[in-house]
C-alpha cells in the first residue's frame, strides 16, 4: 500500500535519473560563499540587478531575517504596480486561500487578500511584462546569493558545523503577487510546516510595492520571536518586530523559524511574495503526513526536470 501511495514520487525519481544521465552538473570540491564579487550585474540596457550585501547574509545567519529598504528602484516599483493593476483588471487574481497544498481552503477569518501566481514562462492574461522580467532577474540573483552560501552554515557554540546552508533549486521557486484591499489581513502563520511539502521552503521573501505608504495605512508585517508556532506559547510574553511595507523594501527570513502575519490594512497593500526551496530528499518523503503531499513532491520533481532540462531535483 505504501508503495502505491508513493508511486508519483517513485515515477519522478526514475524519470529524474534517466534525464540526469544526459545532463549533469558537476559540484565544486570545496564549498564557498556564492555572493557575487561585484555589487551589481547588468541585466538589460535600462536595468541593473542589485546583489545582496554581505550585511544581509550576516543578519540572516545571526537573527534569521534581514530587511533591505530601497532594494528596488522607485521606477521598477511603479512599473510592477501597473502590472498588478493590469493583471487584476484581466481577472488573473484569485481570492487567497490558506492551508497546505491540496487541502487549502477559503477562510476569511484568517486571511483576506487576492493572489496571482507568477514566474518565468507562466501564461498570464496580460502581455509579457519587462518589469516582471526585471523582477525575476532580481530575485534570481537573490537566490544565487543565498544558495549553498557557507556564511549561512549552522554552527554550534564552538564554531563546529551542524548543518550546511541549503542549496536552493531554481526550478522550485514559488512566486506570486499579493494584493490586500482595505481591511485585508493575514493572521499569524508559518511558511514551512513539518510533515508537509512546504518543508522544502528554506527562505521566504517579501518585496513591497506600496509607493506612498504611511503609518496611517497600517498593514505592517509582524515577525514573531516568542518561540511559538501559529500562536504565542502559554505563559510567554509577546516578542515581535513590525516592518513597514514601504515600496522597494525586501524582507528575507528563514521559512521554518519565523512565524509572521500581515496586520489589518487601512489602504490597499501590494507585495511580491515568494519562497526559495531546496530539493527533496527521501527523508522528506518518509515524513510526509498525507498522500496529497507525496503527490505534490512528485509533481515538483517532474516540473523541475521540465524546467531545468534534466538536472535531478530529487536528492537521494
Amino acid at each position: 500500500m505504501m508503495l502505491l501511495q508513493k508511486a508519483p514520487v517513485l515515477l519522478a525519481v526514475s524519470f529524474l535519473f534517466r534525464a540526469s544521465s544526459f545532463h549533469t552538473t558537476s559540484l565544486p570540491s570545496k564549498r564557498r560563499s556564492l555572493l557575487p564579487r561585484s555589487s551589481t550585474v547588468q541585466s538589460a540596457a535600462t536595468y541593473t540587478v542589485p546583489s545582496l550585501p554581505p550585511s544581509a547574509i550576516s543578519d540572516l545567519a545571526t537573527t534569521g531575517y534581514t530587511i533591505l529598504p530601497g532594494y528596488l528602484s522607485a521606477d521598477l516599483v511603479s512599473s510592477l504596480v501597473e502590472d498588478v493593476e493590469n493583471l487584476r483588471s484581466l481577472g488573473d487574481f484569485n481570492v487567497a486561500r490558506i492551508g497546505q497544498d491540496f487541502t487549502n481552503t477559503l477562510n476569511t477569518e484568517v486571511r483576506i487578500a487576492e493572489t496571482c501566481f507568477i514566474g518565468r514562462g507562466k501564461k498570464l492574461g496580460g502581455n509579457d511584462s519587462s518589469a516582471r522580467s526585471a523582477l525575476y532577474d532580481t530575485l534570481d540573483a537573490v537566490r544565487r546569493g543565498l544558495s549553498g552560501n557557507a556564511d549561512l552554515d549552522a554552527l554550534n557554540e564552538d564554531g563546529e558545523l551542524i548543518t550546511c546552508a541549503p542549496v536552493l533549486d531554481a526550478g522550485l521557486d514559488e512566486l506570486l503577487y499579493a494584493y490586500y484591499p482595505k481591511g485585508g489581513y493575514y493572521r499569524r502563520h508559518r511558511d514551512a510546516i513539518a510533515g508537509s511539502a512546504s518543508v522544502l521552503r528554506c527562505y521566504s521573501l517579501l518585496l513591497y510595492l506600496n509607493e506612498e505608504w504611511n503609518k496611517e495605512d497600517e498593514g505592517q508585517l509582524r515577525m514573531h520571536f516568542d518561540g511559538g508556532g501559529d500562536e504565542v506559547p502559554d505563559g510567554v510574553e509577546e516578542n515581535y518586530l513590525d516592518v513597514d511595507p514601504k515600496g522597494g523594501t525586501l524582507v528575507l527570513f528563514q521559512s521554518d523559524k519565523v512565524p509572521h502575519e500581515v496586520l489589518d490594512t487601512r489602504s490597499k497593500r501590494i507585495a511580491v511574495v515568494g519562497w526559495y526551496n531546496r530539493a527533496a530528499t527521501t527523508a522528506d518523503i518518509s515524513s510526509l503526513s498525507s498522500q496529497e503531499d507525496v503527490t505534490r513532491l512528485g509533481m515538483l520533481a517532474v516540473a523541475a526536470v521540465m524546467v531545468l532540462g534534466g538536472v535531478a531535483s530529487l536528492v537521494l
